[in-house]
């Protein structure tokens, strides 16, 4: 499979503890798709100081192609910054610097490029929303995590965003069926096919026009859950491509029951290490 992740990179800095790991949704989930196996791409613009030569270093670490990234002359990389405490992480600040290096325009011949691809994901940290529509006019699989933030979950954002869409990914707090239902009947309305709702410990769950399936989590005491969505959103990914997922596909029951099975364990084993895929930076990276 050729998989290309559209949008962010960011620093994830644990300010409790003075560890720091390239990172953001896209990064996280382009390393994932290398490590299982397929093509992976990620493109987003760069900047061009320290600590973006740190993500380049650590994508080819990781063999993920970011030969067509732009970089940004006198752009600087994100920092998220939080506490991370007994594997669970807490939201301190983000500093983007004086010229932050994103969001990335999709140009003509980014659009071209992006043809050659079989699924194309992108995300809400990416604020490309207005960027789009141009995706969901190419007849590729294409996928999209909205995250967790109420505001990304509006129908004015939804309706930027949800053309065309195969899969949507949401996080949640533990909420019923019910509610799940309701929820996901409004994101189909957009013009999503299938919805993806991850609610941590309590499972997740797969929502299209076949009917509701409810995958459990497979625990771990954790190192650390920073990059446990977007290493269940990978797995999930490859493992429906390598089931022929097809685009506009509704997906069945028994192709997801083994896509949430493979995606649970793969997560659960990113939790033992720290950072979204492992790959700590060292003091003498950022000399």
């Amino acid at each position: 499979m050729r998989s290309v992740c559209v949008g962010d990179n960011v620093i994830d800095y644990y300010v409790n503890n003075k560890r720091m790991y390239p990172g953001g949704n896209c990064v996280n989930v382009s390393v994932h798709l290398a490590r299982l196996g397929n093509d992976s791409v990620y493109l987003g613009n760069l900047g061009d100081d320290p600590m973006a030569g740190v993500i380049q270093r650590a994508l080819d670490a990781n063999n993920v192609d970011h030969s067509h990234c732009e970089i940004i002359e006198g752009g600087t990389t994100k920092h998220c910054n939080y506490n991370v405490v007994d594997g669970e992480r807490s939201f301190v600040n983000v500093v983007t610097g004086d010229k932050w290096s994103g969001p990335m325009d999709l140009t003509e011949d980014k659009i071209e490029y992006l043809k050659g691809f079989d699924v194309i994901i992108s995300n809400c940290n990416a604020k490309m929303q207005d960027e789009m529509k141009k995706i969901s006019r190419l007849d590729k699989i294409y996928v999209y995590d909205f995250g967790e933030k109420e505001k990304y979950h509006v129908d004015e954002y939804l309706d930027l965003v949800c053309t065309n869409l195969d899969l949507a990914m949401f996080s949640f707090p533990h909420v019923s069926e019910e509610v799940i239902q309701k929820f996901a009947e409004k994101i189909m309305a957009h013009g999503v096919v299938n919805i993806l709702v991850t609610m941590g410990s309590h499972g997740q769950y797969l929502i299209n026009s076949n009917g509701i399936v409810h995958g459990e989590v497979k625990y771990v005491e954790a190192v650390d859950t920073m990059g446990a969505g977007d290493s269940f959103l990978a797995a999930f990914v490859d493992e429906m491509m390598r089931q022929g997922w097809e685009k506009g596909e509704v997906l069945p029951q028994e192709k997801i029951v083994r896509a949430f099975d493979k995606a649970s364990s793969y997560s659960r084993d990113n939790c033992l290490q720290g950072g979204g895929f492992g790959y700590e930076i060292l003091d003498q990276e950022t000399a």
